[in-house]
């Protein structure tokens, strides 16, 4: 029999952390990271115990593609305001009229915003496929409902119910953490298939 009061522990503490730790006066980005990190260490650990390497293998994915759209949109900030810059040192009078001007920053945000609009969604994906392998091993359907609403707020995120859907998948995600059994005694779906005689 695994134990898996761990994940459940790391995983509820960890994701209320989550959710609610940037809205704590002056500790709420460590808060941020903490329950990020509790997370993470939930997944592995149900991955472990379950046996199922796909589970954190597309979770860490999800994690990375989602990490990654965050850093092409900086990226692309501080390339547009060096660019920015550089053409504000190289010219000897004024490049563009103020509407020229305002139509390049709505096309630069409009291309970040795509970039991470696109990455949000690939990222639920690769969630949604950890979490609904969780739901299916440990029979917590909260788990797959989550991360439905995820791609599903990922998707509809260009609008503001796109982030609504996104919290309250949080919260879901919270109680499917503390729904998770203490210990299992399935067998592990990658094991060796016993030899009949």
């Amino acid at each position: 029999m695994d134990n898996l009061r761990e994940a459940r522990t790391y995983g509820g503490v960890g994701s209320i952390l989550s959710a609610f730790g940037i809205f704590v006066p002056y500790v709420g980005i460590p808060l941020l990271i903490v329950g990020f990190v509790l997370e993470v260490l939930a997944v592995d650990k149900i991955s472990s115990v379950l046996n199922e390497k796909e589970i954190f293998k597309n979770y860490l994915i999800s994690i990375v593609v989602g990490l990654a759209g965050v850093a092409i949109a900086i990226i692309l900030g501080i390339a547009y305001l060096g660019i920015a810059i550089l053409r504000g040192f190289l010219a000897t009078e004024m490049i563009y009229s103020r509407r020229e001007f305002l139509f390049s920053i709505l096309g630069f945000l409009l291309l970040v915003l795509l970039v991470v609009w696109i990455a949000s969604i690939v990222a639920a994906i690769f969630l949604k496929k950890s979490f609904d392998l969780i739901s299916k091993k440990l029979n917590v359907s909260l788990f797959s409902t989550a991360a439905l609403l995820y791609l599903i707020g990922a998707v509809t995120s260009i609008v503001i119910v796109g982030f609504l859907i996104m919290f309250v998948a949080n919260i879901l995600k919270i109680a499917a953490y503390f729904n998770i059994p203490e210990a299992t005694t399935q067998a592990p779906s990658s094991a060796q298939p016993s030899s009949s005689s």
